[in-house]
Parts: structure tokens; sequence; C-alpha cells
């Protein structure tokens, strides 16, 4: 009988951990980008300690300059448009995340493009 109570109580803390909303949408129009979250629970960079500051670390893979700018969600009106940050290819670039974090899931959008366009 303690056996399938003890599993019935892992699965219940382990299914939100799997089930957990992403903490950025992005919109990479067609760029080799890699977006990773940092600053969620438990996580942290080798150089800065991010844990519990929504963050993200963007690599871009591809062989344009790319333009990457936050901007708010459709039901995030109070957010205004970050200033884009400019990645080189093959170079990478951690930035915060800008609005009020919610555990209810995505709280930006992050859009890339290649600079110039």
């Amino acid at each position: 009988m303690k056996r399938p109570l003890l599993v019935l109580i892992s699965l219940a803390f382990a299914l939100p951990a799997l089930a957990q909303e992403p903490l950025v949408v992005t919109r990479l129009n067609g760029m080799n980008i890699e977006v990773e979250e940092l600053g969620v629970p438990e996580a942290s960079s080798d150089d800065v300690d991010l844990r519990g500051v929504p963050a993200i670390k963007v690599t871009n893979h591809s062989q344009e300059i790319a333009s990457c700018q936050f901007h708010a969600l459709p039901e995030e009106t109070v957010m205004t448009a970050s200033p884009a940050m400019s990645i080189s290819p093959n170079e990478q670039a951690v930035a915060k995340v800008p609005g009020k974090y919610s555990s209810g899931g995505p709280i930006a959008l992050l859009v890339c493009k290649p600079e110039g366009v």
C-alpha cells in the first residue's frame, strides 16, 4: 500500500515541472538562433548566479548579425519594448527578461531578425 502512495506523491511533484511554461515566446524570423532560459529556479550561469531572476541566453548560429528585442505579449500592455541588442554571428548575449514574472506562462516576446531589416 505504501509503494503506490509514494508513486502518486512523486508524480504530483514531477508533473508541474514537466509542464512548466516557457518564460519567453520567440519569433526568430527564420534565423538560426538558440534561446536558453536562465534565472529560473535552480538555474545559473558560470559567471553569474541568476536564480530567481528571469533571464535568457541568446546564441546566434546564423551568418548574419541578429537584432533581438523584447516586446510585450498582447495580454501584457504595461511593458514597453526594450532596446534592441545586436548579436554577431557565433556570439551570444545574456539579457534580463523585462516585465513581471508569473508562474502562469510566458512573460515576454523575443523578436529576432537580421540587423537592418
